[in-house]
């Protein structure tokens, strides 16, 4: 077994290392620096007359800042007191650029970030703004209380200027109902006929299916009770109506009452709205005298009120006669119209469920024939290719019989033997022969696999066919028959 990796014998790194570490240049940085911090210390502090014995604790204490931390961090060393005797700056390192120290920085910032001015100017603001609302604040409290105590008044007006005209469209419109309540029964027995033609069109229609569709599902159950409730309702549209008239000639008094209230409500509504829209900016106000008092023939607010609810009562005790002589009638127009909507409803969501669910039918179908083809076509290949394997193994047995007849024939007296070779032939034939049959074999249930692959497919095509014509019928024919069925409104005769 041979190596999978292989080494030199002998070692390629050098023993000695000549080349200076980052570390020894780092130390003889340091070592320069405090040299040359020795020479301005001696130069600016001491000048050329300082003994020997200042320079050297000069020296000294400035090499003890040097040594406590990295020569090059300015968080160490502080040279405020040299700059200010001599007024230069700490030597220049030639890693970074330095003439301050940090501490000198941060006082310039704090300086520049002063806010004192600022603050003042804010005070002034405050101050001046007070003054200016202490001065206009009475007058403005007294002219904004008299404003929400006319806003409030409109408000009040309002109110009882919309319930009045809320009681006055109720009473003219209680006179054209009974205008047309005989109509609307007439109109309602003449709209039953479309729902009715619909339904038998429907069930006519889905008798056609084929013959594997024709089942009682939902959607022909929900046909047969709406067919059944149409003729229910047709026999509720056989009563009639009496004393209109009489009511009719009530009902038009009591509008005419209630309408003048309505006018004079709307006319003090105006004005009070008119008032607030006033203000001191105004063109439109002037000094007016004799102003200051109350106006002629004023009434007291009690008495105005209980004249304004006693007219709406009234009005109301009329209305609800005029709708209880309507409201059997109204009442069963109304509720038949909403019960042949419900079931019109119900019969559409019963046709939707079983289009949904016959279009998932036709999907899974399509879908299952989409691999029954894919089948298909591999099994063609497959016979394709067992086809093409058995005529390589025709070939190979004729390369091994033709081998071995040579061997037979070919080989003189005693060199004819039974060797490694012609043994091997032999076992070639076999297993040649045994291959052969297995792809025969193979081939043959290929082709039975296709023959029932091709009738899978004729059957799956034929129920698609099937599911789409249920699918015409109910989505298109019944669906486009049943867009015309009434509403609720017209079924009742609105």
């Amino acid at each position: 077994m041979s190596q999978l990796f292989t080494f030199s014998e002998s070692d390629q790194c050098p023993d000695k290392c000549y080349d200076k570490g980052s570390f020894v240049k780092v130390k003889d940085i340091e070592n320069q620096e405090v040299i040359d911090q020795k020479n301005v210390i001696h130069k600016i502090n001491f000048g050329q007359d300082t003994d020997e014995h200042g320079t050297e604790k000069a020296f000294n204490k400035q090499q003890d800042l040097v040594m406590q931390g990295n020569p090059y961090s300015d968080t160490k060393i502080d040279d405020t007191d040299i700059i200010a005797l001599s007024g230069i700056g700490p030597n220049v390192s030639k890693h970074s650029i330095k003439r301050y120290t940090l501490r000198n920085w941060r006082k310039h910032n704090e300086k520049m970030l002063d806010s004192s001015v600022i603050s003042d100017s804010h005070i002034l603001n405050y101050h001046g703004q007070t003054t200016i609302n202490a001065a206009f604040g009475n007058m403005d409290q007294a002219q904004l209380k008299n404003t929400n105590l006319l806003k409030n008044n409109a408000k009040g007006l309002y109110k009882w200027k919309v319930e009045v005209e809320l009681a006055c469209n109720a009473i003219a419109k209680e006179v054209k109902l009974l205008e047309m309540e005989k109509q609307r029964v007439r109109d309602a027995c003449r709209a039953l006929l479309l729902p009715e033609a619909i339904s038998k069109e429907c069930s006519e229609l889905r008798s056609s299916r084929a013959e594997t569709e024709l089942v009682a599902d939902l959607a022909e159950q929900e046909l047969e009770k709406e067919m059944e409730l149409i003729s229910e309702v047709r026999e509720f549209f056989r009563s009639a109506l009496d004393k209109i008239d009489e009511q009719l000639s009530i009902d038009k008094a009591a509008k005419h009452r209630i309408e003048y209230e309505w006018c004079d409500k709307t006319t003090a509504y105006a004005n009070e709205a008119n008032n607030l829209s006033l203000s001191i900016n105004s063109n439109t106000i002037m000094f007016k005298h004799g102003a200051v008092k109350f106006g002629h023939a004023t009434a007291p607010l009690s008495y105005w009120e209980y004249f304004c609810r006693n007219n709406i009562i009234n009005v109301e005790a009329v209305r609800q006669t005029s709708e209880d002589l309507r409201s059997t009638v109204n009442g069963l127009l109304v509720n038949n119209g909403k019960n042949l909507r419900n079931q019109a409803d119900r019969t559409d969501k019963a046709f939707a469920e079983t289009i949904a669910l016959t279009s998932e039918l036709v999907t899974k179908l399509e879908e299952h024939v989409r691999y029954v083809l894919q089948s298909l076509a591999e099994v063609e290949l497959l016979i394709k290719h067992l086809q093409d394997c058995i005529l390589k193994s025709d070939r190979a047995m004729k390369l091994a019989q033709t081998r071995l007849d040579n061997r037979n024939t070919g080989r003189p007296h005693g060199e004819n033997v039974r060797d490694k070779p012609h043994i091997g032939l032999l076992n070639e034939v076999k297993v040649i022969h045994g291959t052969a049959a297995s792809l025969l074999a193979q081939l043959k249930n290929a082709e039975k696999t296709r023959k029932n692959l091709m009738a899978k497919r004729l059957e799956l095509e034929k129920e698609i066919a099937a599911k789409r014509k249920s699918l015409s019928i109910d989505r298109e024919r019944c669906g486009l028959i049943r867009s015309y069925y009434p509403t609720a409104s017209e079924l009742s005769g609105l």
